[in-house]
């Protein structure tokens, strides 16, 4: 009973504070998360101008002092023919810059 009680008081008093989170942040996140996904993207299309993307997908990324690097798997369709290429994208953690990108198509 004495539990309940408290249970009812804190959710009062914090209730108001929980409400008024909004989600800017997380906006704000999946933005600059669809900025490099984006820029994958059209590197690929520089390469395979007439293929058509079907689908891409984050591998991985790591985070360093000065440099961070990001790998995309993008899946592309070329006439009949269906295939993979992964999208390595190294850039300055701090400014955004890109420093290098490389494209490779997966051995099928």
């Amino acid at each position: 009973m004495k539990y309940r009680t408290i249970i009812i008081m804190l959710s009062l008093l914090l209730g108001p504070m929980i409400q008024d989170v909004k989600p800017v942040d997380a906006r704000g996140f999946t933005a600059a998360a669809d900025q490099w996904e984006t820029r994958a993207v059209k590197e690929v299309k520089k390469r395979y101008p007439l293929a058509q993307v079907l689908f891409k997908q984050k591998v991985w990324d790591r985070h360093r002092d000065k440099e961070s690097v990001k790998q995309y798997h993008i899946t592309l369709k070329d006439h009949t023919k269906e295939f993979g290429v992964f999208v390595t994208i190294s850039y300055n953690s701090y400014s955004n810059k890109v420093n290098k990108v490389i494209v490779v198509e997966e051995y099928s």
